[in-house]
């Protein structure tokens, strides 16, 4: 008997990406309807005070706490100064910046997300 073989690709994954920075810390979080939090868990505060001017709010010293469908680990849920934030069909998710070099690069047609300041 003949075995008859067909060639399968895997689909591409395509995300919505955007990496935080001190500049487009607050809208970032805004953009993803997060949280910012201090790493001492002393502060939380909604992004929209942050942009707005609250005191206290230092990128360096806070994440992002961002809903993530199924995270595997606390870390899976804070986005850091540096850190790449994903929006995917399923959520979104954290990549720091040595796993997202790893596995993306950019796809054609890139868009644009309304909250977040462009990178410079």
């Amino acid at each position: 008997m003949d075995i008859q073989t067909i060639k399968y690709v895997k689909k591409p994954l395509f995300v919505d990406a955007v990496q935080v920075t001190e500049e487009n810390f607050a809208y970032v979080a805004q953009w993803c309807q997060g949280k910012i939090r201090s790493s001492d868990g002393a502060l939380e505060i909604a992004p929209v005070d942050a942009i707005a001017g609250t005191p206290g709010v230092n990128p360096h010293a806070c994440y992002i706490h961002v809903r993530v469908h199924s995270p595997r680990t606390p870390r899976q849920t804070r986005a850091f100064v540096g850190d790449w934030l994903l929006y995917t069909d399923r959520g979104y998710k954290v990549y720091n910046n040595t796993a997202f070099e790893e596995s993306f690069e950019i796809a054609e047609g890139n868009g644009t997300v309304q909250a977040v300041k462009p990178q410079v």
